[in-house]
């Protein structure tokens, strides 16, 4: 133990030295002291912080690593955040692929397209250069000029009487016969005037069942259970397709007859489109009905047009038969009245 009586004095505690091996200041080694066969401690060497601490952790010596990085300096991060692209040539290039390994190892259909492409290639660049030795190929044939040399070529039917008349111009479009008959009957009077003893009054029977089939579709496209209405938007929305082809072969049909200026025709086929018209749904929704209301329009046109320009010639059984329509047909649109005064006038 220290001894009570002598005082302590604590030194104020050295500075650590900035070099490298060299002793603090004011510093001294503290010696051990006997007391009775034990060894004591200065009290000099307990209160001295610098002479407790070892050498080595006061200045620590700098390893060759450590020496290298702080010659190095930090690293500097770079402004743009890309790969780093290095600027310089290299050597080595990669070798590109040549046309034959990849025609090689590519499918049958793939080698047959690259032939024709680099057989296109070599025609155009020989065509472009003015070769010589090959001819330019022939232009192509529009469709016009095809179909111009079709109906030149003669059928190869013309010898074969065994064969019906009436079974070949079956095959015949309608432009066909028309352009036959009228090169057979130019500048003969004669036949012409035979031909037109013999015109019949056009069949519309077919266009019939033409306006039968498109009002079978628009029944099919109606609910078919009772407890949804039948007449309602929902319905009108699944029949507006149905509805305008309706409209749509009703105007083809008429506008032909009234072009080939078929009177009779066409007063008879107003007659059978009106019932076919009528029996069309009548929808809940007024603004619905507008393609009955144009359809009953087209019809009173062509009747009025057939009224003018065929006046007697239609005959008298035929206005009979249209001017006791016309009471019915007035329910369904008022401007068929207008039919009946030119029927008077026939008439009388």
């Amino acid at each position: 133990m220290a001894n009570p009586g002598v005082l302590r004095t604590r030194p104020i505690l050295a500075e650590i030295p900035a070099r490298m091996g060299q002793p603090p200041p004011q510093q001294r080694v503290a010696t051990p002291v006997m007391t009775n066969g034990r060894i004591a401690l200065d009290p000099r060497l307990i209160d001295n912080s610098a002479a407790n601490i070892p050498d080595s952790y006061l200045s620590p010596r700098m390893s060759p690593e450590e020496a290298v990085i702080q010659q190095r300096g930090r690293r500097r991060v770079p402004i743009i955040w890309s790969p780093e692209k290095f600027f310089h040539l290299s050597p080595n290039k990669t070798p590109t692929k040549s046309l034959t390994a990849m025609t090689l190892r590519s499918s049958p259909r793939k080698r047959c397209l690259m032939q024709e492409l680099s057989d296109a290639s070599s025609s155009t660049l020989e065509n472009s250069l003015g070769s010589p030795t090959k001819r330019n190929p022939p232009a192509r044939y529009s469709a016009g000029t095809v179909k111009k040399m079709r109906l030149e070529e003669g059928s190869i039917n013309r010898n074969k009487y065994d064969i019906p008349l009436d079974t070949l111009l079956k095959g015949l479009s309608q432009d066909q016969l028309i352009s036959m008959i009228t090169g057979m009957v130019r500048g003969n009077p004669r036949l012409e005037e035979a031909v037109r003893s013999e015109l019949p009054i056009p069949d519309i029977a077919q266009l019939e069942e033409q306006l039968n089939y498109q009002k079978k579709n628009i029944f099919k496209t109606l609910p078919a259970t009772r407890l949804v209405s039948k007449t309602d938007s929902p319905a009108y929305a699944r029949a507006a397709t149905h509805l305008a082809s309706f409209k749509k072969m009703l105007i083809d049909h008429s506008q032909t007859l009234h072009n080939s200026k078929h009177w009779d025709a066409l007063l008879d086929y107003v007659m059978m489109a009106w019932n076919y018209t009528r029996a069309t749904p009548v929808w809940d929704n007024s603004a619905h009905n507008a393609v009955r209301r144009h359809c009953f329009k087209i019809l009173v046109y062509h009747a009025s047009s057939a009224l003018k320009y065929g006046q007697a010639e239609l005959g008298q059984e035929r206005l009979n038969k249209f001017q006791q329509q016309i009471k019915t047909m007035a329910n369904d649109c008022e401007d068929v009245k207008d039919c009946s005064t030119i029927i008077n006038c026939l008439l009388d």
